[in-house]
């Protein structure tokens, strides 16, 4: 007796279902409790702590005299100070994702790089509001917002985080070195930078420097927004090898 059983394929591909919007909550979460650990570093460990009001006390002179020997570095100081902001920080890294995306490195999921980077800024400026420290009084720049953690630290080392990631996906291995050194770079420039100012304590860029790389690889670990696709080419194989038997 034949069969007459027939193999039955859906009419298109399958679409790769997951829980995205689980995933995009769980790392907000993540972030969220590890900017408000940091901020209650800076408000009950480190603010009263009188060893580090003495080394912040003590970076912050050594840098004004620096800039007094050295008059010639405030208007480089001042201009790195508008390019590395975060104002610059996030749309460059929405850049490279849009090029990434274009050239086919990188799914359009990659786009959550971009949306941990936004919801890093925004934590980073709410720490600010939570701790409230007063920036130090000699600062070269006046500035209105509050001093700990400093917020292009915090979005500087964010946005290294999250490039050195865009640029892993990359072929040309010269372009991935040359890409984590000048994030590197970047990075390394706008502590510097924030202290030669006299705009932040030095403690605060060290928590600046910490909480955005924390937070920038909380986000790529729970969304892994550039893991292959494995599960959906394995499902697209199947969907076309049914299609074959029809």
């Amino acid at each position: 007796m034949s069969d007459d059983r027939r193999v039955f394929a859906p009419s298109r591909p399958p679409r790769r279902t997951s829980g995205r919007p689980l995933r995009l909550g769980s790392a907000a979460t993540a972030m969220i409790v590890a900017m408000l650990l940091f901020a209650a570093l800076g408000e009950w460990v480190l603010v009263p702590s009188s060893a580090v009001r003495a080394m912040d006390e003590g970076g912050v002179t050594r840098a004004a005299d620096l800039l007094a020997d050295h008059p010639g570095l405030h208007d480089p100081a001042v201009l790195w100070a508008g390019l590395s902001g975060p104002w610059l920080v996030h749309p460059f890294l929405l850049l490279i994702t849009l090029l990434l995306l274009a050239r086919g490195r990188v799914a359009p999921r990659a786009l959550l790089v971009v949306v941990v980077g936004v919801i890093g800024w925004y934590l980073g400026t709410l720490c600010k509001q939570i701790v409230a420290r007063p920036r130090p009084t000699d600062a070269v720049v006046e500035l209105s917002s509050w001093s700990y953690p400093s917020g292009h630290a915090t979005n500087i080392a964010l946005g290294a985080v999250l490039l050195i990631a865009l640029v892993s996906t990359v072929r040309a291995a010269w372009i991935r070195w040359a890409a984590t050194a000048l994030a590197l770079l970047g990075v390394a420039l706008t502590a510097a930078d924030r202290l030669v100012l006299g705009v932040h304590y030095p403690s605060d860029v060290l928590a600046g420097l910490a909480l955005g790389t924390v937070m920038g690889l909380l986000g790529l670990a729970i969304l892994r927004p550039l893991a292959p696709p494995r599960d959906l080419e394995g499902r697209q194989m199947r969907w076309w090898r049914a299609r074959a038997k029809q």
